[in-house]
């Protein structure tokens, strides 16, 4: 069967373009058994604790955590652990207020318990980070929104949970050059890969993301149960090819999900019509230089899980 993305455009705001979305998934797919009786953590993106366009919206959070919440759960963890200070961001966005509205539990995953994981750098020497073990163990909701990215092009549902679930001060060893970190997010997401992956694009960041680029009034929402597609219908929206993203390429070699757009029912809005494409980073040529080197490539030759 292929991979389902649904998509809303044009969204009339974030929280409703998400609700829509998250509905017209409801309507393919059940997700009861994916929530019911579980520990679920919602993972926004804040890599910025000041800087609204660079996190995820208030409104978006909101509706997936209604419709998380409605499926029964055992226990909701609203969860992040920011590049900046995690309590600052839930404290400017808004979430705080959400948390006490639906319920949930508030977690720094920067001060979760760690659990090793192995990454690479550019040479092929493993390097040691520590991962929050809730991330780890619980069902994993990703709500971020379409950005532009400086090493990997754009930034989407994967990397917001792979990054996110390293803990300070060790998020920047993954940064190891544009082949190391697109092999490292690839890695990462093979025990960090969202269940539940929602972008809310109702205005998405072009130009100098993830953190300090210019607002896209994109007004488009996206949901789906596999990432890899979600992401890389993502990013064909954004005017970039998944082929061009190269921790997407790795990933879809290591069985995480479907890339291919002739391979993924786009369910709802019209793909064509919600195309919108980004300013790219100022290093997009540069970025495209993910292609593994030797020592990379014996890594990866030495992996369990096989390239497929």
């Amino acid at each position: 069967m292929k991979a389902k993305v649904y998509l809303v455009h044009p969204t009339p705001d974030h929280r409703e373009g998400v609700r829509a979305a998250l509905r017209l998934l409801a309507a393919y797919q059940d997700l009861g058994p994916l929530f019911r009786g579980e520990q679920v953590l919602v993972k926004p993106n804040c890599v910025s604790s000041h800087r609204q366009l660079a996190a995820t919206h208030a409104g978006a959070l909101e509706a997936v955590l209604e419709f998380v919440v409605s499926h029964d759960p055992k226990r909701v963890i609203l969860g992040e652990g920011s590049a900046e200070d995690t309590s600052a961001a839930f404290r400017n966005f808004g979430y705080l207020e959400l948390a006490r509205r639906y319920g949930v539990e508030i977690l720094d995953l920067n001060r979760d318990e760690p659990v090793p994981f192995t990454i690479y750098a550019a040479s092929g020497r493993p390097l040691e980070v520590p991962v929050s073990r809730t991330a780890l163990e619980s069902v994993r909701v990703s709500v971020a929104l379409p950005k532009t990215h400086d090493t990997v092009v754009i930034t989407a549902s994967l990397k917001n949970l792979a990054v996110g679930a390293i803990q300070r001060p060790h998020k920047w060893d993954v940064h190891q050059g544009y082949p190391a970190i697109n092999l490292n997010l690839a890695l990462l997401s093979r025990r960090l890969s969202p269940h539940l992956a929602v972008i809310d694009g109702h205005v998405g960041m072009e130009g100098d993301g993830p953190v300090a680029g210019t607002p896209v009034e994109h007004r488009v929402s996206l949901v789906g149960t596999d990432p890899v597609a979600v992401d890389a219908v993502v990013t064909y929206l954004m005017g970039f090819e998944p082929g061009e993203v190269g921790y997407l390429v790795h990933a879809v070699r290591l069985g995480l999900g479907e890339a291919n757009l002739r391979e993924i029912e786009v369910v709802g809005a019209g793909l064509e019509a919600a195309r919108r494409p980004y300013r790219p980073h100022r290093t997009f040529g540069e970025q495209l230089n993910w292609a593994l080197p030797p020592a990379l490539a014996r890594v990866w030759e030495g992996l369990a899980a096989p390239w497929g």
